[in-house]
């Protein structure tokens, strides 16, 4: 499993895989930062959680991404 940093153009709607394959979410936040210096202002950086860990299989984890996805439940759009 690994994470992967993105960037999307809104202009031309490219999306480019920046940097991939990073084992914990500490470096790909460290590194989402970078490309946030280097963006331009028509550009999105996001981190992509990499691969699905099937985690309705575990009841402790599925219960704690419920309450966490209460707490930090959006409405806004984009």
């Amino acid at each position: 499993m690994g994470y992967s940093i993105y960037k999307i153009d809104f202009d031309t709607q490219e999306k480019t895989i920046l940097y991939d394959c990073i084992e914990d979410i500490q470096k790909a936040d460290l590194l989402a930062q970078l490309a946030m210096c280097n963006k331009t202002i028509n550009e999105l950086i996001f981190i992509c959680a990499g691969w699905n860990r099937s985690i309705n299989r575990y009841s402790e984890l599925y219960d704690k991404a419920l309450k966490l996805a209460v707490e930090y439940k959006s409405e806004r759009k984009c």
